[in-house]
């Protein structure tokens, strides 16, 4: 490889815009060109960066440009089939959450990239957070014992995204996507990524009726339920866009209106439970309450990602967030939909 990783963008969304300043800014990386329809959008970006090419159209950007990597934050409906493009021609891909539709579009893409010694990394800048690395450092020491139940929650009491495909069922939107990736991820990756077997969830679309006239809203706006994995521990998710709900805070009387929004997790082993930013060790007449002190980062979660991705390149090494648990993470999702369809408990094999 040479001196130099040469990286370009594919669409500026979600945590994309701000990976490009990053690796702007990072030594052994040139940030070589931007492709994005959107000229504002380029240049706002690409603010006080120098020397990136740009592009309208990301295939003018293939061909006209030497890359080793790219990082795509294009709309969900686009990443499967564009990451897959990249890996056929060879370029480690960065791809912003969720990486497909369903896991079936995805496994592709990623059997290509172990086939060819790619880095397929996709994006969940939140496994970076102190928080979460702490948790999963506590887990893997034993701290907890047999991790055997979890909790995890992600409540907007009343949310209408303004960039539409958000709630357009056809352009893979709905909250189960957006907020229920990160909120089932959390815990998940704390717990070290078991394999799972089962899930049983219901989805629902609520609240069109509070949504702009213009707008299409056909997706999921609240779901829940539980993934049963190999290792036996039981996950029981819940998230949502709209909720008629305080989210557990003092409710308003009268006419006041009360809007909020919460993420919580909760882990449950056989020794210990992690909640609140506690550790809660059993003893036989019941918990005994440790404060979880977790180092501080050596730079923000979406820095930390960019490095990860980096370096997975450099070292020829799998990453933190790797293309077999972005399939695993997507088949929970897929199995959680199609349960909700069919009314039962759906299986899920492994790959």
């Amino acid at each position: 490889m040479k001196d130099a990783i040469r990286v370009g963008i594919i669409g500026v969304g979600g945590t994309i815009g701000s990976t490009t300043a990053i690796l702007a800014a990072e030594p052994n990386v040139e940030l070589v060109a931007l492709a994005d329809p959107d000229s504002t959008r380029r240049k706002r970006v690409l603010d006080g960066i120098k020397g990136v090419r740009v592009f309208d159209d990301y295939g003018q950007m293939f061909t006209a440009c030497d890359l080793d990597a790219v990082c795509i934050g294009l709309p969900t409906w686009m990443h499967a089939p564009v990451s897959q493009e990249a890996v056929q021609l060879g370029l480690h891909v960065l791809c912003e959450k969720p990486p497909s539709n369903d896991a079936t579009e995805l496994m592709p893409v990623t059997q290509l990239a172990e086939t060819k010694g790619l880095v397929y990394m996709f994006v969940r800048q939140s496994r970076f957070t102190s928080q979460l690395m702490e948790g999963r450092r506590l887990v893997q020491a034993g701290e907890l014992g047999d991790v055997y139940y979890a909790e995890t929650r992600w409540i907007r009491t009343r949310w209408c995204s303004a960039r539409g495909w958000r709630h357009d069922k056809a352009k893979g939107g709905g909250v189960l996507l957006d907020l229920g990736i990160h909120a089932i991820d959390n815990v998940w990756f704390m717990m070290g990524c078991p394999r799972p077997t089962e899930v049983m969830a219901g989805l629902y679309c609520t609240f069109s009726d509070l949504a702009p006239p213009e707008q299409t809203y056909t997706a999921d706006d609240a779901a829940c339920g539980f993934v049963r994995f190999e290792n036996g521990c039981t996950l029981h998710f819940a998230v949502a866009f709209s909720l008629n709900t305080t989210n557990r805070q003092a409710p308003a009387t009268g006419s006041d209106l009360v809007k909020s929004e919460t993420q919580e997790f909760q882990l449950y082993g056989t020794k210990a439970g992690l909640e609140s930013g506690n550790l809660l060790v059993g003893t036989p007449d019941g918990v005994k309450v440790k404060p979880v002190k977790a180092p501080p980062q050596k730079a923000d979660d979406i820095t930390l990602q960019a490095r990860e991705f980096i370096r997975a390149i450099r070292d020829g090494d799998e990453s933190l967030n790797p293309g077999s648990q972005a399939v695993m993470l997507m088949q929970m999702l897929d199995g959680a939909m199609k349960s909700s369809e069919i009314g039962s408990a759906v299986a899920i094999q492994s790959f």
